[in-house]
């Protein structure tokens, strides 16, 4: 019976042992925060991954840094209330700096408050070359698929036809 009741702590304790030991970041409720989020890519459309985002509303003093993921994705939360409607908020990546406002409806308590920014040239990096371009994935499908037909053809022809030793003697 000690077993069991020892077993029950466990299954208490345990979790609130785990809370506790990982790390706390505060999420507020939606008119307590304010999400920034966009994509980096270079100057050719690739998206570029670790790249550093520092976002600040300089009237608050207060600011995040957030690294984009593979996918040049990123994504800031500044702690903003109401009153902090319209303050100019700026994000910097890449060299590059842009300035957007806190734009929200103050009476509206549900619906996440975000805006989108992106930096660089959006874009798979791929050249518009069409889809039978050679620097395409689609073209070096296509090129391994025709290969692929061709060589079964040829196999399913000899088949049907081979070529004897007879007739090869014959062929001058």
């Amino acid at each position: 019976m000690a077993g069991g009741f020892q077993g029950r702590w466990v299954g208490v304790v345990l979790p609130v042992l785990i809370l506790l030991a990982s790390p706390a970041f505060a999420t507020h409720e939606n008119d307590h925060r304010f999400i920034v989020y966009g994509t980096v890519h270079d100057g050719r459309g690739n998206p570029v991954a670790d790249a550093r985002v520092i976002v600040v509303d300089p009237r608050l003093d207060e600011g995040m840094t957030a690294f984009t993921d593979r996918n040049g994705g990123f994504e800031a939360l500044l702690h903003l209330h109401n009153a902090d409607l319209g303050d100019e908020i700026i994000v910097t990546a890449l060299d590059q700096k842009k300035t957007i406002r806190a734009e929200f409806d103050p009476n509206d308590k549900v619906t996440v408050r975000k805006a989108r920014l992106d930096f660089g040239a959006p874009g798979d990096g791929r050249p518009e070359s069409g889809w039978y371009g050679s620097r395409t994935l689609t073209g070096a499908v296509l090129i391994g698929a025709a290969a692929t037909v061709f060589i079964l053809f040829e196999r399913y022809r000899r088949r049907k036809h081979p070529v004897s030793k007879k007739s090869r003697e014959k062929e001058p």
